[in-house]
């Protein structure tokens, strides 16, 4: 091919580009600290920006002419050819750069909206197609945001069946996604509960967790004796959890009472904690604490972290190095706590939790040092 042809070709792809700049762009976008409303957007896709959240809540309900646009708009019928043609010449695919598709931008309106919340509740005819989409992102996106706006159950009645068959998907993401737009609903669909009580089982333990917490929070007793048969668990995370939430059924729990007793002795303080408050949740008793000498404002939900990094949090509150006499790569941690710590308190559940799930104690030396050796 002559190098006038290549030309000529050049000239018309970057004529493409130019009308696909000209069409997609949207009127009407709102501009917060000298930023236009797609700067944000952008931003959006680090999960970690809490700059962009905070920006697109102070936008607010000025960002939603937009985004509903931008949840319609579709590419321009010429761009996935020009796409297509672009990929074949990458020296001239390097000097050229097409825009976001459209399938991006509705993610990123997607997750704009998720952070609105009940904001975006206009929005909400605009999502509802979405959760049908044949892109898996922006799928699993538009139920993110249907879950954050927490819409009454008659509006989004018709895409119920669509919640309850990606109940059963095979990404566990989008079960969780599902799951937990089927809580949001208000109230929740009657419908929803033999599936929930069947996700109790499910392979993932995100969903699983999800699941007990919305059957918990309907007071479904039909959970207690799967809460019961937890609290004999190996893990202290799981016992933790079940403890807490099984003092919510009152005295209809009390045939657990028993086995709560027994774990006012365990080796884990958020254990005894949780035991402690569903006890006198069932039989109607408190029983005696001390009050605490110090502020208690310390809480974690660790469902699995690296040993270093739990390490690196006991640190932060001894103010101390901690020197790991033995390997512990690959060790993973679990801990919840069930109401706000004092920084005592803290570290001693960080050394139970040490002892328990990575067999290392904390040996505090005559010279102030901190040593993790493997317990006896």
């Amino acid at each position: 091919m002559s190098r006038r042809i290549i030309s000529r070709i050049a000239i018309l792809a970057l004529l493409a580009v130019v009308l696909l700049i000209v069409v997609g762009r949207q009127p009407g976008e709102f501009v917060y600290q000298d930023m236009p409303l797609s700067y944000w957007l952008v931003r959006l896709d680090n999960r970690s920006d809490t700059n962009a959240r905070a920006a697109i809540r102070k936008i607010g309900t000025n960002a939603l002419p937009f985004l509903e646009q931008t949840l319609r708009r579709e590419d321009w019928p010429a761009r996935r050819h020009v796409v297509s043609w672009l990929n074949r010449h990458t020296w001239l695919q390097s000097k050229l750069h097409l825009g976001p598709s459209a399938e991006i931008n509705r993610c990123r309106a997607l997750d704009a909206l998720t952070c609105l919340e009940t904001a975006a509740q206009p929005a909400l005819p605009d999502i509802l197609p979405l959760l049908t989409n044949q892109n898996f992102a922006v799928k699993i996106r538009a139920f993110f945001a249907l879950a954050s706006i927490h819409p009454a159950a008659d509006l989004a009645k018709p895409v119920v069946p669509i919640l309850m068959r990606a109940l059963q998907d095979q990404e566990w993401t989008m079960r969780l996604a599902a799951l937990n737009g089927l809580i949001a609903l208000r109230p929740p669909p009657p419908e929803a509960v033999p599936a929930f009580l069947q996700l109790l089982d499910d392979a993932n333990e995100n969903v699983r967790q999800g699941a007990m917490r919305s059957l918990v929070a309907q007071t479904n007793a039909m959970v207690i004796p799967v809460l019961a048969k937890q609290l004999h668990d190996k893990d202290s995370y799981v016992v933790t959890q079940a403890a807490a939430q099984i003092g919510t059924f009152g005295a209809a729990a009390a045939a657990t009472a028993p086995r709560l007793r027994e774990l006012l002795d365990s080796p884990i303080l958020t254990v005894r904690q949780a035991a402690t408050n569903a006890l006198a949740a069932i039989t109607g008793q408190l029983l005696s604490q001390s009050a605490p000498t110090e502020e208690a404002n310390i809480t974690y939900n660790f469902q699995g972290i690296p040993l270093q990094q739990f390490l690196d949090e006991y640190e932060s509150m001894a103010g101390k190095k901690v020197t790991l006499a033995i390997p512990g790569q690959g060790k993973i941690l679990r801990m919840q706590t069930v109401r706000p710590l004092t920084k005592s308190e803290a570290m001693t559940l960080c050394e139970e939790v040490l002892r328990e799930q990575a067999g290392l104690i904390i040996v505090h030396g005559k010279d102030g040092s901190l040593t993790a050796i493997a317990k006896p």
